[in-house]
């Protein structure tokens, strides 16, 4: 038996090829702007024509016809302004929802992953088998791999591109830049390179703005000039300020990397994340190379912060208290742990009460409140999301009521929000010192033992 297929008698189901969206607006300008505007031009260059040639009603003609299209053209070119313009809106939205969906991940999977980290440190310092000993180490090397994925994910976006406006925050020039290389740090890509901040004391000054907007600079800067040349690279930063117009001061920074690498390119176009955002700061920039290196100089100005007066001591009672105040001992702090987690809350408390006088939980900001009030502490760990009162509020009314009594409790942030920007949120609410989860145990008493 022959079987015969008759193809011309088959339905045709085969879907048209998509055309691109580029060649659709390109066709779509070309018949509804371009053909128009070309009509009207011959027509006017037939009004001028035959106006030369003496005649009277061809012109009038010519002219009022050559209207029409301009008019048509004109107003479809208005409509694609409008589209346009509705799908960068569009574009912002779905970038923004991006971004949110990222900071969401980000936040969820640091804090199962901050108590695999803990608690891979306390098994392996009580561990004896050496079977266990090796069962333990490869549960910590996994947990450190995963940390380093949720990390790289945080490093590519902090290098994206905002121009946000945010609120005027008070920040320092120093931490600022510190913050940035320890945000390089958590690429893999950049362990080869060595990055360091050159401060002779101008990093000690507080201005007022967005510092994300610097970090965004420096980590498009830097990210640039690493994965260029082959090889270890070093790259010292140095800032100054270098005179003042209308009443902000101009703050220059100098790149200088060991290598010649490229920042950003001279006479690039368009410019790249860093130029933007230099230009958009009203700064510019200079980018040279020599046989012993390559340097990178570039400007933004920056508002001087007011200096904070602190009232004085509600008391001479309080005012000798703060005069007797002098460094305490680990083991004897009395500290305050704010974290609605219980899982969170009884893995602290397994790292820290053997090594402090005492460690009380509030669940969230109010109770936090509650307690600040009732007793006395000599340093909050705080967590940021919570129920009933963040974080942020708990801080900034801590701060509120420590000014009638010239007090001043140290807070750290502990939280799983680190992306770019959280730790400026953090400190722009009061509190001393910042660290995203997972945490190391040793990092958290080195912060705490700084502030006591």
């Amino acid at each position: 038996m022959t079987l015969i297929y008759c193809v011309h008698d088959m339905p045709n189901r085969s879907r048209p090829s998509a055309i691109p969206h580029s060649d659709l607006m390109t066709r779509w300008t070309r018949d509804r702007i371009l053909l128009p505007v070309a009509v009207a031009l011959l027509l006017v260059v037939i009004a001028l024509v035959t106006a030369l040639a003496g005649l009277v009603y061809m012109p009038i003609a010519a002219g009022v016809l050559a209207l029409v299209p301009l008019i048509l053209a004109i107003a479809e070119l208005r409509k694609l302004i409008a589209d346009n313009r509705e799908i960068l809106r569009e574009l912002a939205s779905i970038a923004e929802k991006n971004e949110e969906v990222i900071n969401s991940f980000s936040h969820k999977i640091r804090e199962p992953l901050n108590n695999l980290v803990l608690l891979g440190n306390m098994l392996s310092e009580t561990t004896s088998s050496p079977k266990q000993q090796e069962l333990v180490e490869t549960f910590i090397a996994s947990t450190g791999s995963m940390v380093e994925v949720v990390n790289e994910l945080t490093m590519e976006t902090a290098g994206n591109i905002t121009f946000e406006r945010r609120g005027e925050i008070r920040f320092r020039l120093g931490p600022i830049i510190r913050d940035t290389i320890g945000l390089m740090k958590l690429s893999r890509r950049h362990d080869q390179s060595v990055v360091v901040y050159d401060d002779h004391g101008e990093g000690e000054r507080e201005y007022r703005g967005d510092p994300i907007i610097i970090k965004q600079i420096l980590i498009d800067l830097l990210s640039a000039a690493i994965s260029g040349p082959a090889g270890k690279v070093t790259i010292k930063i140095q800032a100054r300020e270098a005179g003042e117009r209308e009443g902000a001061h101009k703050v220059e920074f100098t790149l200088s990397s060991n290598n010649q690498a490229v920042f950003i390119g001279e006479g690039r176009q368009p410019y790249p994340l860093a130029g933007r955002l230099i230009r958009d700061c009203g700064g510019n920039w200079q980018e040279s190379t020599s046989g012993t290196g390559s340097y990178f100089v570039f400007y933004i100005f920056l508002r001087r912060a007011d200096k904070v007066i602190r009232p004085a001591a509600a008391s001479t009672l309080v005012r000798e208290m703060e005069t007797e105040k002098s460094h305490k001992e680990l083991k004897e702090l009395n500290i305050l742990l704010v974290e609605d987690n219980p899982i969170n809350q009884r893995i602290t408390q397994l790292m820290l009460e053997p090594l402090v006088k005492r460690l009380e939980v509030a669940r969230n900001g109010k109770e936090a409140l509650d307690m600040f009030g009732t007793s006395r502490y000599d340093l909050i760990l705080m967590d940021v999301q919570m129920p009933v009162m963040n974080g942020l509020v708990a801080a900034e009314k801590i701060r509120g009521l420590e000014m009638s009594s010239s007090g001043h409790v140290p807070i750290i942030a502990i939280t799983a929000n680190a992306m770019l920007g959280d730790r400026e949120q953090c400190l722009a609410v009061g509190m001393d010192d910042y660290i995203s989860k997972p945490i190391e145990p040793e990092v958290l008493i080195e912060k705490i033992t700084a502030l006591i």
